[in-house]
């Protein structure tokens, strides 16, 4: 067998196992992206808290009606 074959045989493999990490790759950013957000929002929360601290809040019934 010459070079080209054998290159050609392990291609696919080397490929396959390429793509497999590349979509491991992905999912962990993604979950990584979200817990980021999740973050983020948490953050958000806690200062919205922390500036109407003492104010008065809307009533559920108020709420209710808007949505």
């Amino acid at each position: 067998m010459n070079a080209t074959a054998i290159k050609s045989k392990n291609r696919p493999a080397a490929s396959s196992e390429l793509d497999r990490q590349i979509r491991a790759a992905k999912a962990v950013l993604r979950e990584l992206r979200d817990t980021l957000e999740d973050m983020d929002d948490r953050r958000e929360l806690a200062r919205a808290r922390k500036r109407n601290a003492g104010k008065a809040g809307t009533d559920w019934e108020t709420v209710r009606k808007e949505f």
